[in-house]
């Protein structure tokens, strides 16, 4: 006789340090799972390993276990991972993972037969009698799953309604044609084991649900009437306790009475929501459960015992013995020795009820769980998860951004982020989200509508994930919209976004969904779709350049593309090539008339451009198309402002902003940007901010402060700045400025109190006072008061003399702003005015010797003065661009000395007058118009934070410009960045 053979290792302490080996590393996985990513797609070469031939020869276990380590372990599912809420999975735990070890080492076969295994799965039994209030006689088996668990359930149900001769005869020879009853939301698992029972899924009769997804009552007693009336017999009713998709919970005891009195058997699937009888808050939900005929449920779900780990109780245990049992030889009892059916003489064995012979010991997971960490614990667990499902509720209920499309029965929250292509954004968020690897919810449909599906039942999740659930769906959400084709694009924002993940987690979300694309791309090279989703994501990510490109190479292929016309044209607008931003959205208009965001775009540039009447044509058309495109409310409430239809313009402002005073700007840089808080008014005045935050460093966050509520959840930011310039017209605004800075802690540029005293009127009487300062008189008159007959005794009467200027509020630039040399002359000055209330100002003559006006402006940044320019023109109106600048190189040259050395020329009385008044004001920017006169006294035209900064164009004439502006750009960003740092390190 040859050597004995035998798979026990040779060296045993050998065995025995790799064993220890391998079980640190799952204990260290799941110590470490927060630090993992929830899931990731195998590679390819990695999947294609599996496709192996069958090895005949010894493998070294450490070898096989690294491999595990390499292969298996990294793409796992990832449901023991806190984030992990797709379907309905439980989390495991340590002790369960032990517990499945040492019931693999024991390798009981739990059939039957007299061993202590059994015994063990025999008290689980009586646990779960006791827990569901089932009677003496119950009986109960471990099997795989729920699904398992209900055939076996069908099984008896059948048995009972055709006798025990169908055993034996099969359905086929019964007379009955069975019927059976659940909602429309019962699991899929019914319809197989009546296939399975040999009954046919086709008799499952669907019901409709109520508002909460729960069985009609009602349609269920019609359904069992008409059944009947047809000749059908009605033999079970499945009611579910936690439904699939919303974890609803059918009205139990209304189908128990229900069943009584038709004498039907009543099963309840509950799968994942029956153990929630271990929640003393959420048992009372289960009224009825106790009354049920058999019961199957899921210990790995909410029970939280490794995979897996199912379970049928039987009210009437004999009832499911007689539909298993088997007089097979090899089953047969013996009065003592390993057949016995152990302290109980004929007691049944496992295998008698149920299916299999073979079984595992899987009842030694559950029992080691209710041990070690008790039934109240567990219990405590499941209230937790209910708890952070209605706390994810909340936070959906905060963010118009995101929706909830079923009330929050148990665990199970169904969402999905606004727009209007919805089902395809929602769809593809869920698969951004699971490949991401933080949070994994899954997608599911209500109502016909696509939901992200998240079912909280991993006793590790926290509030961290919930909140990670929401930020992510929000960043995904709102970079898919940017992407989706736009001949479907229109605004879907509703609201105040709440805080998204920080920078690097964006970016790297942003990198994902770009190498996403870029994959699919190598399958489908010409799709235009993906195509575009290319250009839209390099933009996002920062490469405006490469995002160009693409766009300018999609619109070869297809010229009509409007995405492409938009988003390029909006590229070169920011770039300030307006012009050739106007010839792109007029090609989007003329290849889609219908197009909102194209109109949009094209009315606005034209707004930008001077051309109000054909702007506002735009956004008309567009709000015959959508009347609540808000957008195009918000372009035409600048435009009829423009053209002196205030009220006009305040209907369309409430439909454009009113619920929408929060609105974060895109953000394209490359690295963490400093986010910025910007406070604005939506009927103008504000500061030009924008030719400062670039999109590339800075976060903009933008705040319509006429329609904040105080108390918002401001998102996280490093700075506040203040860019409501204008006080005469933007009162209401700044005062909203106020409410916002009392919800912040951030430091603020430009305090909301200091603007609001910049008012014309009010700095004229201010800055009187300070030594070697000349104010021009100022004052506000009602438009009726200047068109009476006596208008020039009341204006004499108030100590202004002619010539004056007269100007509506809220205007810069030298618009709606007249000089009026006569009394006689204000009717026809007041025609060019807008507005029911103008500002009379006693006109300062700024001329020099040489005959020509000069208008000096100095900014004001962080306490420092600046030179801007010195405008020299014949024209009493001076304004820097329409002054005779460009083609005079004397006055260029006087500019260049200005710039070059502002205290030289200015001279020291005028210098010390600036900086007074700089002290005065209190802004940390704003500007200062001004002249001199021939004391050299400062003669102040204006003095707020609205003045602007404009980079000099690309001309060489202008060369000695850049310099300057360059030192107030450097000034701003320097102000910014040491204010922000300030707050980020506080």
């Amino acid at each position: 006789m040859g050597h004995e053979l035998s798979l026990d290792p040779a060296d045993w302490d050998g065995f025995r340090a790799q064993a220890h080996r391998m079980l640190d590393d799952m204990i260290a996985y799941t110590e470490t799972i927060r630090e993992r990513p929830l899931w990731q797609p195998m590679p390819v070469d990695r999947r294609g390993r599996f496709k192996g031939a069958m090895p005949s020869e010894p493998t070294d276990l450490a070898e096989v276990h690294a491999e595990f380590m390499r292969e298996i372990l990294p793409y796992a599912l990832g449901n023991v991972h806190p984030g992990f809420m797709g379907w309905v999975h439980g989390g495991g735990t340590p002790v369960g993972m032990l517990a499945a070890m040492l019931a693999a080492g024991l390798n009981a076969n739990v059939g039957g037969r007299d061993h202590a295994p059994v015994e063990v799965e025999r008290q689980l039994a009586e646990w779960m009698r006791a827990l569901f209030g089932f009677p003496e006689g119950a009986a109960g088996l471990c099997v795989a799953g729920t699904s398992m668990a209900n055939s076996i359930a069908v099984k008896i149900a059948r048995d009972v309604a055709l006798g025990p001769q169908v055993r034996g005869e099969g359905v086929g020879a019964a007379r009955q044609r069975l019927a059976a009853y659940g909602s429309a939301a019962v699991h899929g698992s019914i319809g197989k084991a009546l296939d399975v029972c040999g009954i046919g899924a086709d008799w499952l009769r669907k019901l409709g649900t109520d508002g909460r997804g729960r069985m009609d009552i009602a349609a269920l007693e019609t359904a069992i009437r008409q059944d009947r009336q047809e000749g059908r017999t009605p033999f079970l009713v499945v009611g579910t306790a936690g439904t699939v998709d919303t974890g609803a919970i059918d009205d139990l005891a209304a189908i128990a009475e229900v069943c009584r009195r038709e004498k039907l058997w009543f099963h309840v699937d509950g799968a994942l929501g029956a153990l929630a009888m271990l929640a003393p808050e959420i048992a009372p939900r289960l009224a009825g459960i106790e009354r049920a005929d058999s019961i199957a449920f899921d210990f790995h779900k909410w029970g939280q015992v490794p995979y897996d780990a199912g379970y049928i109780l039987v009210r009437d245990g004999e009832l499911q013995r007689q539909a298993f049992d088997s007089p097979a030889t090899y089953l047969r009892r013996e009065e003592s020795g390993m057949a016995t059916g152990g302290a109980v003489p004929g007691r049944a064995w496992p295998c008698d009820l149920g299916i299999d012979l073979s079984r595992g010991f899987h009842a030694l997971k559950v029992w080691f769980t209710f041990k070690v960490y008790g039934a109240a614990a567990i219990g405590a667990v499941i209230s937790q998860t209910g708890e952070l499902a209605r706390y994810l509720a909340q936070r959906i209920g905060e963010n118009p951004e995101l929706e909830l499309l079923a009330q929050v029965e148990l665990n199970i929250v169904c969402f999905r982020y606004r727009s209007r292509l919805a089902d395809r954004i929602n769809r593809q968020i869920v698969i951004d989200l699971q490949e991401f690897g933080s949070v994994a919810p899954s997608s599911t449909t209500i109502d016909g509508r696509v939901a992200i599906r998240a079912a909280i039942v991993n006793h590790r999740t926290s509030r961290a994930e919930i909140d990670t659930l929401v930020e992510q769906t929000l960043v995904f959400g709102r970079a898919l919209e940017s992407v989706v084709p736009a001949t479907h694009v229109s605004e879907s924002r509703h609201g105040a976004p709440t805080p998204v993940s920080g920078f690097g987690t964006e970016r790297k979300m942003l990198q994902l969904a770009l190498t996403s694309v870029e994959r699919r791309l190598q399958l489908e090279p010409v799709s235009v779709d993906l195509l575009f989703q290319q250009a839209c994501l390099l933009e996002h990510t920062g490469r405006l350049g490469e995002a160009g490109a693409g766009y300018r190479s999609l619109l070869e292929r297809e010229a009509a593309h409007l995405g492409a016309l938009n988003n390029l044209g909006n590229l070169l607008l920011a770039s300030g090539q307006s012009a050739q931003a106007i010839v792109l959205y007029r090609q989007a208009v003329a290849a889609d008339p219908t197009h909102l965001a194209s109109k949009a775009n094209l009315g606005n540039v034209l707004i930008k451009g001077g051309e109000v009447a054909a702007a506002c044509e735009q956004f008309r058309a567009a709000l015959e198309i959508d009347p609540e495109y808000r957008a195009a409310h918000a372009g035409l409430s600048f435009g009829l402002d423009e053209l002196g239809d205030p009220k006009g313009a305040v209907v369309h402002r409430k439909k454009a902003f009113a619920d929408r005073a929060v609105v974060i700007a895109p953000y394209r840089g490359e690295r963490p940007p400093i986010t910025i808080l910007e406070l604005v008014s939506v009927t103008g005045g504000n500061i030009r901010t924008d030719t400062f935050l670039s999109d590339r460093v800075f976060q903009r966050i933008l705040v319509t402060t006429e329609f904040y509520k105080p108390g918002t959840k401001l998102p996280p930011h490093d700075l506040v700045i203040n860019a409501i310039g204008e006080a005469d017209s933007a009162v209401a605004a700044l005062d909203g400025a106020l409410a916002v800075i009392a919800d912040t802690r951030a430091p603020v540029i430009n305090r909301p109190e200091a603007v609001l005293a910049t008012g014309r009127c009010e700095i004229a009487k201010r800055l009187a006072n300070i030594p070697g300062v000349v104010t021009a008189k100022t004052e506000i008159f009602p438009r009726s008061a200047l068109e009476a007959g006596d208008a020039g005794e009341v204006l004499g009467a108030h100590g202004f003399e002619f010539p004056l200027l007269l100007r509506s509020p809220g205007f810069h630039g030298g618009e709606h702003f007249v000089r009026v040399e006569e009394a006689a002359a204000l009717a026809s000055a007041l025609e060019t005015l807008p507005g029911d209330e103008l500002l009379a100002m006693q006109y300062l003559d700024a001329r020099g010797a040489d005959g020509n006006s000069r208008k000096y402006r100095a900014m004001m940044v962080d306490g420092q003065l600046y030179p801007l320019h010195v405008a020299v023109s014949r024209n009493w109106k001076i304004h820097y661009f329409s002054a005779d600048m460009a083609d005079s190189p004397e006055h260029r040259q006087e500019d260049a000395a200005f710039l070059d050395d502002m205290a030289g020329v200015l001279g020291a009385k005028a210098r010390t007058a600036l900086l007074q008044i700089q002290e005065n004001l209190g802004l940390d920017y704003g500007g200062i118009d001004f002249g001199l006169n021939e004391r050299g006294e400062v003669l102040v035209f204006e003095a707020n934070a609205t003045m602007v900064v404009m980079v000099p164009d690309a001309d060489a004439r202008w060369d000695y410009r850049r310099g300057p502006v360059e030192r107030i750009y450097k000034a701003v960003w320097e102000m910014i960045r040491v204010r922000a740092h300030v707050r980020q390190a506080a």
